[in-house]
């Protein structure tokens, strides 16, 4: 595959993955468990709804790695930076009114899932033909 046709891919798993993380993460937090607050949430709900939204971005991050076939990591660094960009925002700009722990362990768990989705995808799906880089 030429270099061009690698970066289209790139750039449509990336945005793929990250529709597909906003929309999983919304049905995790907002279906499922009608809203995660820290401050009215109850810990089961607060427990769950994280493990929820762990697994929306494990998801999420098998997704961007099945339409690069697992054969980069580019995707998942740029969602991790959209990620990362997001919450730096919402954070330095006060629209988050829960604790700034709470925020930034939400936040995390978004980059660790996109990532364990990229491990999951690459040991469950195994292709001979991957290029690691």
């Amino acid at each position: 595959m030429n270099k061009g046709k690698i970066w289209v891919r790139i750039i449509l798993a990336a945005v793929i993955g990250e529709i597909a993380l906003v929309l999983l993460t919304t049905v995790a937090q907002e279906v499922l468990y009608n809203g995660i607050s820290y401050y009215t949430s109850s810990s089961s709900d607060l427990i769950f709804g994280g493990l929820a939204t762990l697994i929306a971005a494990v998801l999420a991050g098998m997704v961007a790695s099945a339409i690069v076939r697992g054969q980069n990591y580019w995707p998942h660094v740029i969602i991790s930076a959209i990620i990362i960009t997001e919450m730096t925002y919402l954070m330095a700009s006060g629209v988050l009114t829960s604790p700034i722990w709470f925020d930034t362990m939400a936040g995390l768990s978004l980059l660790l899932g996109i990532w364990l989705g990229r491990l999951f995808y690459l040991k469950y799906f195994p292709s001979p033909q991957r290029n690691f880089g």
